[in-house]
């Protein structure tokens, strides 16, 4: 049997990459920009979210497509908390996450001796954490502890 927390570190790791990839996420994971006036997103309605759902596009939703669908929901949902989270812990509002930043982190905080540091997660070695780096450090941490 599959352990809860690798199951959900492996969802978080793949709603990630696909979030970040053209949505919302992708805009929420750089540093704000001057505030322009932007069309409000307009508010999914169930038939819109039916259509997404309805893969093979047959006015039907299967088992596949429902848990399909249902699954992408909830790791969005755990995306969005993840990035609330790592906005409220970039201090100075960079759109990344320095040291004393990364030091503050509940997750390595708890971690104590045992945390990674922060370089082994700095992708593109720039000595910040963007956010898809922060995602895939906490999926890590999860995977690692799911024995325990």
């Amino acid at each position: 049997m599959i352990h809860r927390n690798k199951l959900l570190a492996a969802g978080i790791t793949a709603a990630v990459a696909a979030t970040l990839t053209g949505s919302a996420f992708a805009q929420a994971a750089k540093p704000a920009a001057a505030p322009a006036a932007k069309a409000a997103p307009q508010a999914a309605t169930p038939e819109m979210v039916f259509n997404a759902w309805d893969k093979d596009k047959n006015k039907t939703l299967s088992v596949e497509e429902f848990k399909a669908g249902w699954t992408e929901i909830q790791m969005r949902q755990v995306v969005a908390k993840l990035h609330a989270n790592f906005v409220q812990m970039d201090a100075n509002k960079s759109g990344a996450l320095e040291q004393n930043e990364f030091a503050n982190l509940e997750l390595i905080k708890k971690a104590g001796a045992k945390a990674p540091m922060m370089s082994a997660y700095d992708a593109d070695k720039n000595g910040k954490m963007e956010f898809k780096e922060y995602v895939e450090m906490v999926s890590t941490m999860m995977k690692n502890n799911s024995g325990k």
